[in-house]
């Protein structure tokens, strides 16, 4: 979430947004919002049992398959095109 969306939803300045950040990165002893984070996940700040659950991709015999294909490195139903350079049909006369 950017500073000025912080500050709008609370009902501040962005400024004071930023400046509470950088009291917090201080305190804490990160620089940013990506190490301010990964502080958070290796000293459980958060706790996980509150926190809103992902909601589940819809799933259908058609998108397991695909995503079993895409990981087996085949699908059955997708055709796979001619690699260039390689002979697997008759060779193009070039007249």
């Amino acid at each position: 979430m950017k500073n000025k969306e912080i500050a709008i939803r609370v009902g501040t300045t962005e400024q004071v947004v930023k400046n509470y950040l950088r009291k917090v990165y201080d305190k804490l002893g990160v620089a940013d919002r990506l190490e301010l984070a990964l502080y958070c996940l290796n000293h459980h700040v958060i706790d996980s049992s509150k926190l809103p659950t992902a909601p589940a991709a819809p799933t259908n015999g058609h998108a397991a398959a695909a995503a079993a294909g895409a990981v087996s490195g085949s699908n059955p139903e997708t055709p796979t095109a001619p690699v260039p350079g390689t002979s697997s049909g008759p060779a193009e006369s070039s007249s």
